[in-house]
C-alpha cells in the first residue's frame, strides 16, 4: 500500500477523505501533463499520427475500466455535458415524457429543466424505494427515458440499476445515468448492467483533471440517434492539410466530439484510468467499502447520525449530520483531514490508497477534543 500511496502527493498534506469531492491528482495524471506541456512548448502541437495514439489509447483505457467497446465512449467536459448529449439525441416528441429522480445532483437538474422545454419532466423521489416500483408508479405510455444518478451525491444511496434497466428495456425506455459518484469507486461492468447512456466527469473518483469526461453510448442505439451536438471532429479526418473532400460523421459515439479536444486532460485521465484497471476494480472498491465499514462503526460508536442507508448496493460515500456540522468541519479541516460539508452534513469518502491508519487518527483526533462532538 505505501507504494501506491507514494503515487498521491496529497497524503504527505493531509488525510484526505473527499474523493465525492474533488479527486487529487496522482502522480501518472502529473506525468502525462508535463508531457504534453513539453511538446506545447516546444513545436506548438502534436503531429497527427500522435494527437490521434492519444485519443485512442485514452479510448481504450476508459472503455476497459468500464468493460465498454472503445467506439462507445466519446470525450466531454463533465457530466452535464454527457447528460445533455443523451438526452438532445433519443427521439422523444413534444407531448411525451422523462422521469426524472428528484434527488439528482443540481449538474443534472439544470440540464433537464432548461432544455427539451416541450418534454414533460416527471420528478420523482427515490430515497429508499425500490426504484422498479418508483417506474411502476409514474410511467405511462408516453414515457421515453428515465434519468437517475446512480450514487446520491448527499446520502451515499446507491440504484439497484441491474433490476431498473431490465425493466426499462422490457417497455422500451431508455435508461441515462450519471455515473460521476460511482465510477472510479465500485467494479462496474456496462456490458453486465447494459444501460443505454453513462455520462462521468472526471473530477472525483477518477482523480481528475476537471474539465474532462466521457459519455458511454450503448451501441445498440447508434442508428436510433438524432445526431445532434456534433461538430467537424465527429468526424475520421486523416489530416489537417485538405479540407476539399469533407468525411461524413463518425457512425458511433465518436460522432459527438463537436471540436478540439483537451488532450492534456485526456491524456491525464486516461492515465488514472490504466492506473485503477491495473490495481483492479474489485481490489478497489473492496478497499473503499472496508475503510467506509470502519468509519460507519467509529461514528456509530460516537453516537453520530449517519445520513447514509446500509441496504445494498453500498457506495463509497458515508454522510453524518452532527449538531454543529461547520464548527466540526473547520475543526477538521484544521487539523488536516479534508472532508465535504454539505446540507448541514458531513460527507466522507474515502479512496483505495486511504488506510485503516489514517481513519484511527481521524477519530483519534475526535476523541482527543470530545467538546467538538
Amino acid at each position: 500500500m505505501n507504494t501506491i500511496r507514494n503515487f498521491f502527493p496529497i497524503t504527505n498534506e493531509c488525510i484526505y477523505l473527499n474523493h465525492a469531492g474533488t479527486g487529487p491528482m496522482t502522480k501518472f495524471a502529473e506525468k502525462a501533463i508535463q508531457e504534453c506541456i513539453t511538446v506545447y512548448k516546444k513545436q506548438a502541437e502534436f503531429d497527427i499520427d500522435t494527437y490521434f495514439n492519444k485519443l485512442n489509447q485514452a479510448r481504450e483505457n476508459i472503455a476497459e475500466l468500464i468493460c465498454a467497446e472503445t467506439e462507445e465512449i466519446t470525450f466531454t467536459h463533465n457530466t452535464s455535458e454527457g447528460i445533455y448529449i443523451s438526452l438532445i439525441n433519443i427521439p422523444l416528441k413534444e407531448g411525451e415524457n422523462i422521469i426524472v429522480m428528484e434527488e439528482v445532483f443540481p449538474a443534472v437538474r439544470y440540464v433537464i429543466e432548461h432544455n427539451l422545454l416541450e418534454i414533460e419532466k416527471r420528478y420523482v423521489n427515490f430515497c429508499g424505494r425500490d426504484p422498479v416500483d418508483v417506474i411502476k408508479r409514474n410511467l405511462d405510455n408516453k414515457t421515453r427515458a428515465v434519468v437517475i444518478d446512480y450514487v446520491q451525491f448527499l446520502t451515499g444511496e446507491m440504484i439497484a440499476l441491474k433490476n431498473l434497466n431490465k425493466f426499462l428495456k422490457e417497455k422500451r425506455i431508455y435508461l441515462i445515468v450519471d455515473g460521476i459518484q460511482a465510477i472510479g469507486a465500485i467494479n462496474f461492468s456496462v456490458k453486465e448492467i447494459d444501460i443505454d447512456f453513462l455520462s462521468c466527469g472526471a473530477g472525483k473518483w477518477l482523480f481528475g483533471p476537471c474539465g474532462t469526461g466521457f459519455l458511454y453510448v450503448n451501441k445498440r442505439n447508434f442508428q436510433s440517434l438524432k445526431r445532434l451536438h456534433t461538430g467537424w471532429l465527429g468526424a475520421p479526418w486523416k489530416n489537417f492539410e485538405n479540407f476539399e473532400n469533407l468525411p461524413p460523421l463518425f457512425g458511433d459515439a465518436r460522432m459527438f466530439e463537436m471540436g478540439t479536444r483537451n488532450v492534456i486532460g485526456i491524456t491525464a485521465l486516461a492515465e488514472n484510468c490504466r492506473m485503477l484497471k491495473n490495481w483492479g476494480m474489485e481490489k478497489v472498491e473492496e478497499k473503499i467499502l472496508k475503510l467506509k465499514r470502519k468509519l460507519h462503526n467509529k461514528f456509530n460508536e460516537l453516537g453520530f447520525e449517519i445520513v447514509t442507508p446500509e441496504r445494498e448496493p453500498q457506495s463509497g460515500i458515508i454522510t453524518i449530520k452532527p449538531n454543529q456540522p461547520e464548527r466540526l468541519y473547520k475543526f477538521l479541516k484544521k487539523n488536516r483531514i479534508i472532508v465535504s460539508l454539505r446540507n448541514n452534513c458531513l460527507r466522507f469518502s474515502p479512496h483505495f490508497y486511504n488506510t485503516e491508519e489514517e481513519i484511527e487518527e481521524v477519530f483519534d483526533c475526535l476523541m482527543k477534543n470530545k467538546s467538538i462532538l
